[in-house]
């Protein structure tokens, strides 16, 4: 839909990889007209989420300590952070890139919009270590997981999620839509997906297979296909963006 449109893609999907831990995250731009500037919104969620993740792990000397004592506080501090730094991110490249005539017709159409609003998008952010797994989320997407064998979906259902209406960093009250897991033990492998990837598929069930095989795709160094077939996936199924973000444990 966004080639028939000649609009980009409003996704972002990030990985880091640490000496004993891994971070991912997959953050999916608003696409209605008053949230012109998401694609940098959602590429600011993902790089200023892995960036909380890490700067809260070396502040504390782990992950896996504090969550275990003080998960929702933990979580919650996280949480902020992330908001903090979106925010401040979006108010330097407001400040580089002031809003062109398109951007303008646009703001004054709707009466005036938020800047927070502009770059509005979702996010979902995993952290893995030997010890545990950490997520973390606001508005759709889907984290699910890969435990002994069998894929589960550990995030907390958002009973604020409607047919197309979405929680989202945007949100003025962002930080009490956060929902969040922590579980002791690492799971086998990890996947975050933008919504796009679930609405192309007819069923719950089939979707779960598909991540298995992902993230076996992932283990096997055999992921080459995959951006071409998400490409076919969206053009038969939602017609939307597509991103996707694995973290999996290897001995």
């Amino acid at each position: 839909m966004h080639e028939a449109d000649g609009t980009g893609c409003q996704d972002s999907a990030r990985v880091y990889i640490g000496a004993d831990f891994a971070v991912a995250a997959v953050a999916d731009g608003h696409g209605s007209e008053k949230h012109f500037r998401s694609a940098a919104g959602s590429e600011m969620a993902t790089r200023v989420a892995i960036r909380s993740i890490c700067d809260f792990r070396e502040r504390n000397g782990g992950l896996d300590g504090i969550f275990t004592d003080k998960p929702e506080n933990a979580a919650r501090r996280i949480a902020a952070n992330i908001i903090c730094g979106w925010n401040s991110e979006i108010a330097a490249h407001f400040r580089a890139f002031p809003l062109n005539p398109q951007e303008t017709e646009i703001f004054e159409r709707h009466g005036g919009i938020a800047d927070e609003v502009m770059y509005g998008a979702t996010l979902i952010v995993a952290a893995m270590t030997a010890e545990g797994c950490f997520g973390l989320q606001i508005g759709d997407g889907d984290f699910i997981a890969l435990d002994n064998g069998e894929m589960c979906s550990p995030m907390p259902v958002d009973t604020n999620l409607v047919g197309n209406l979405t929680t989202s960093l945007c949100d003025s009250d962002a930080i009490a839509n956060f929902r969040y897991f922590y579980r002791r033990g690492a799971f086998d492998g990890v996947m975050l997906s933008s919504d796009g990837l679930i609405n192309s598929f007819g069923s719950v069930g089939d979707f779960m297979s598909f991540g298995r095989r992902v993230l076996n795709a992932v283990s096997d160094d055999s992921t080459a296909p995959l951006a071409e077939h998400l490409h076919m996936r969206s053009r038969s199924g939602s017609r939307d963006d597509i991103s996707i973000a694995c973290i999996v444990g290897r001995e």
